[in-house]
Order: structure tokens, then C-alpha cells, then sequence
């Protein structure tokens, strides 16, 4: 190399397995539980910290929770199935219009009352070239910030389109009142 002169050195990469994000390799942990890269992971964690501490960007929390793990979904456990059956749901209640994302946590709490064993493993739909957690890290402020996480939302829900049919009837057996 003469004086003066940069060498080149190649940036690695990674592309996340759930979403395709492709992004600077860090060399962060991977989640335990997600289809999801380290790097994309982080991104995520960004999103988490903007709802937990800021006021104005909180009522849309649990969609944004809910978009993440449905383009991340975990694997064929109990707990990966349940997980990623709450989320589906829920996602199906906010982006259909039956719910507000911050009833999400009574909502989840509503359908694993009496322990159901109902849920079962839905194969992943490809996902790579929907919105991420990057597009709403994106928003400048809470206003763009709620527009991006509902487009997320959206995105994400059309892209399980094959299994809708089986979520809808999930919110209907767990969300049904007793004597109805």
C-alpha cells in the first residue's frame, strides 16, 4: 500500500433470517428465541427503549411487539407457538379494527385464561421485503412514528394472509364469553 493511499477493507454483512434486513455485521448476542440476526435485534431493542421511554410513542407498543415477533417468529415449542399465537392474534385484533394496541397485554392475558390447547404451529410466510424495524426507526417524530408502526402492522398481518382464517378463529374460541 503507498502513502496516502486507503486500503479498502470489506464491511461484512448479515441478512436476518426473519425480515432480510441486511446490515453491518456487529457481532451482537442472537435472540434465544427469534428467527432474527443480531443485528436486527438490536434495531428491535431501539424500538422497545423509544415505547418504554417515551411517552408520545407508547400506545402503539404492543403492535410494534406484535410486528416483530410475527416477521420473527421462534420455533415449533409450546412456548414458540404460544408466543408467536399471541401475536398473531392480537395483530389480527389492531390491524382489523376491534382493538387499540394498548388493550394488548389484557388482551393476552383474556385469551390464555384456561391454559388453551388449541394452538398450533402455522409455517412462517416469507417475509423479506416487508417494512422492519428499521423503516420505523426511521419516523422523526411520535406522529410519524404511529403512521410507520400501523404500516408495519399492516404489512406484516397481509404477509400471513394463508393462516388468517385459522387466527380469526383462535380470537373467536378465546376471546368468546362464557354462555355465548
Amino acid at each position: 500500500m503507498g502513502v496516502g493511499r486507503l486500503e479498502r477493507v470489506p464491511m461484512t454483512t448479515t441478512t436476518c433470517p426473519g425480515c432480510g434486513l441486511v446490515a453491518p455485521a456487529t457481532g451482537g448476542p442472537l435472540p434465544d428465541e427469534r428467527r432474527a440476526s443480531a443485528e436486527c435485534w438490536e434495531r428491535y431493542g431501539e424500538l422497545l427503549a423509544r415505547s418504554y421511554t417515551i411517552a408520545e410513542y407508547r400506545h402503539v407498543h404492543q403492535l410494534i411487539v406484535d410486528a416483530y415477533i410475527a416477521q420473527h417468529s421462534g420455533d415449533s415449542s409450546r412456548r414458540g407457538i404460544q408466543g408467536l399465537a399471541l401475536c398473531l392474534m392480537t395483530l389480527c385484533l389492531f390491524v382489523e379494527g376491534e382493538a387499540d394496541p394498548r388493550d394488548g397485554p389484557a388482551l393476552h392475558k383474556q385469551m390464555m385464561a384456561g391454559r388453551p390447547d388449541y394452538f398450533h404451529w402455522l409455517r412462517p410466510p416469507q417475509q423479506h421485503g416487508l417494512m422492519t424495524a428499521v423503516d420505523v426507526l426511521a419516523a422523526r417524530d411520535a406522529v410519524e412514528h404511529e403512521r410507520l408502526a400501523w404500516a408495519w402492522g399492516r404489512d406484516v398481518w397481509r404477509s400471513w394472509s394463508p393462516h388468517h382464517a385459522t387466527i380469526r378463529r383462535w380470537n373467536a374460541r378465546a376471546l368468546a364469553r362464557p354462555g355465548s
